[in-house]
């Protein structure tokens, strides 16, 4: 082999390792069913340690999601039997 041909199979090599490291890059980025479990993932962690340093933050944090959901069942529940009237 001489040195152009050296150079470019050492060329085409680069390429493809180029290409590679792009393909995995997008399949990372496009992969939303594993980036939403990562999230998901995070979220609990992070959740878990404030439950670990604050757990009275925690519960009450924990009780006003409670208030706030039985304020919005509530008030849905109520529309739908006016409805109904």
């Amino acid at each position: 082999m001489n040195g152009d041909s050296i150079r470019g199979v050492a060329a085409a090599d680069q390429a493809r390792a180029d290409l590679y490291d792009t393909l995995g890059q997008l399949r990372d980025r496009l992969d939303y069913a594993q980036r939403i479990d990562d999230a998901v993932d995070r979220t609990k962690h992070r959740i878990a340690a404030e439950k670990r340093e604050n757990p009275a933050i925690f519960a009450a944090a924990v009780a006003g999601v409670a208030a706030v959901a039985g304020v919005a069942v509530w008030a849905i529940a109520r529309r739908v039997m006016k409805a109904f009237d």
